[in-house]
């Protein structure tokens, strides 16, 4: 387990975001980054129309991010630029030249099986600027409300590691103790529905990773 590295501050990213208003009063929590799916099998997935909307609501200094799964590199720089995004997370099977070759940086998903095929993936992307570990389920890139296995956490990685799977107000603060990621994404784990957080668990939640901080 990765125990040693201790951020002074663990980021907090919104993730599977559809209504303007909703994301919002998620902005108004204080959270860091809030994230739209754009191209994917999933309830979640918003059109480029809608998330032109959700740009309008994202100020300075709150990242946004575009999820697509093996979705054509010229549409994902279409629509980075027609929305305005920040960062691009692929969640497929995307090549690090791929990612690379986009028009804003990348983020990379590991669907983690494995502590083996994590690291071994780690390695093959060397220009992602973080990793997103996520539980792997079968015909499925995210969302699921699985957790992680903990024991899956690369040891030593170089690069800022985000934490992702399910995470509620109920273990997020223990999973945060557990691996000390640099950033943790918050999606199934605080909604209503899908693309609906509920503000009352984000709140939740927040105060929890706030207990974990490094004084």
């Amino acid at each position: 387990m990765q125990t040693d590295n201790k951020q002074l501050r663990t980021r907090v990213k919104v993730c599977g975001m559809s209504q303007p208003d909703n994301v919002a009063q998620v902005v108004a929590c204080g959270v860091d980054a809030v994230g739209m799916i754009l191209h994917a099998n999933s309830p979640r997935t918003i059109s480029l129309e809608q998330a032109q909307l959700v740009r309008q609501v994202v100020p300075a200094f709150v990242s946004l991010v575009g999820v697509f799964v093996d979705c054509d590199a010229q549409k994902i720089n279409d629509y980075a630029q027609a929305i305005g995004l920040d960062l691009i997370q692929l969640h497929g099977n995307e090549s690090n030249e791929f990612g690379k070759g986009l028009s804003k940086p990348f983020i990379k998903a590991i669907r983690a099986q494995t502590k083996e095929q994590v690291e071994q993936q780690v390695t093959q992307y060397p220009d992602a600027r973080a990793f997103l570990l996520d539980p792997y389920v079968k015909g499925q890139h995210g969302g699921t409300g699985k957790h992680l296995d903990l024991s899956l956490w690369p040891s030593d990685c170089q690069k800022p590691l985000i934490l992702a799977g399910g995470l509620s107000p109920d273990i997020v603060s223990g999973a945060i103790r557990e691996v000390a990621p640099f950033a943790v994404d918050l999606n199934s784990g605080i909604e209503d529905s899908p693309g609906i957080k509920n503000i009352g668990l984000l709140k939740q939640a927040l105060t929890q990773i706030s207990l974990t901080q490094v004084s």
